[in-house]
């Protein structure tokens, strides 16, 4: 291990600390509290302690930083980061971590996704000695329709849903999710229908635009607004429930037509339990196929498991020949790398 790893922690988001000590590496579990940097791999609620972040500087991407800023997490960012960033395919600015060793590298991937929609970078990651990886869908039969297929069905259902005059809710976590449904739709929508956006997806679109990503301005629409104009028109909302009191007034007052965006609708219980007419498979996640195949361009010795299904992933992994074994941030474990 070079000179200088011989002492230092980094803490993964919120799922484990990375630890060298004396020329060894550790991947430490539970509520560690003593670590050097931080890492954030993106802005999203379930990858940021708020604890955290007044603790250490944060080895993170400068869209990261904006975007957690915004969030409302107060990070301060190293100045000379120690590590190698790579892109990680998720949203705006999600980075893996590689940390270099004389034994190899130790890459902790953050969410990652192998096909990530058009202006968000494709993941490219080195042969490693070891490798952590999130199995947000690490389930056997978890597998995602192609992306071109999926975009070229979600185009055609809206098409014929605006051709019907029917308005349209287009539903989505509105950090992520929601800028890459506006980035396929509004191509589609442009000059054929009013479009309006909440105001919390209208502050990320605004980051989005900094940094070159095409999507376009829209008004700004809260329950508090002017009524929505009678016909066809798009309004991109959070993903929320379609029985909730606002959502419901919008379905009577204008026949609108709710359509989510979420890897979870492959379960068949997803669009009945959220109250949806319509749910895409659309993904900022690598699918079960996708994550092995990381797996094994990176070729690592060692694989941990974190986060979504990580026994169920360890378990295959073990089922094709590599040693890995899932991490539990509540279980208080160290594992020598």
């Amino acid at each position: 291990m070079s000179a200088a790893f011989k002492g230092f922690s980094v803490k993964l988001d919120r799922f484990a600390t990375l630890c060298f000590k004396g020329g060894e590496a550790f991947l430490k579990t539970g509520s560690d509290e003593s670590f050097n940097y931080l890492f954030i791999s993106h802005a999203h609620f379930d990858h940021l302690g708020r604890s955290d972040a007044k603790k250490a500087s944060a080895v993170c991407s400068e869209e990261t930083l904006l975007l957690s800023t915004l969030r409302g997490l107060e990070v301060k960012r190293v100045e000379n980061n120690p590590f190698t960033l790579l892109d990680s395919g998720h949203i705006l600015g999600s980075k893996a971590l590689l940390v270099e060793t004389d034994r190899g590298g130790i890459l902790y991937t953050g969410d990652v996704n192998t096909s990530p929609v058009e202006g968000i970078p494709e993941p490219c990651f080195p042969r490693v000695h070891t490798l952590i990886i999130e199995s947000n869908y690490g389930r056997p039969g978890l597998v995602f329709p192609s992306r071109r297929q999926l975009i070229g069905e979600i185009v055609d259902y809206v098409s014929e849903t605006v051709r019907r005059g029917r308005p349209i809710v287009l539903m989505g976590y509105p950090l992520g999710k929601s800028q890459h449904v506006q980035m396929v739709l509004d191509p589609v929508l442009q000059d054929v229908v009013e479009t309006y956006v909440s105001p919390s997806i209208a502050e990320y679109n605004n980051v989005y635009r900094l940094f070159s990503m095409g999507i376009s301005g829209k008004k700004v629409f809260t329950p508090q607004s002017p009524e929505l104009p009678e016909g066809s028109w798009a309004l991109y909302y959070p993903n929320v429930s379609g029985r909730n009191a606002f959502m419901q007034l919008v379905k009577r007052k204008y026949g609108a037509v709710f359509i989510s965006f979420s890897g979870r609708s492959i379960f068949d219980w997803y669009s009945e339990a959220l109250g949806v007419d319509k749910a895409f498979p659309l993904s900022d996640h690598a699918d079960f196929n996708g994550l092995v195949e990381i797996v094994r361009k990176t070729c690592p010795e060692k694989v941990f498991t974190v986060h979504g299904f990580p026994e169920e992933f360890s378990r295959e992994l073990r089922r094709l020949g590599y040693d890995s074994q899932p991490i539990r941030p509540s279980i208080e474990a160290s594992f020598r790398l």
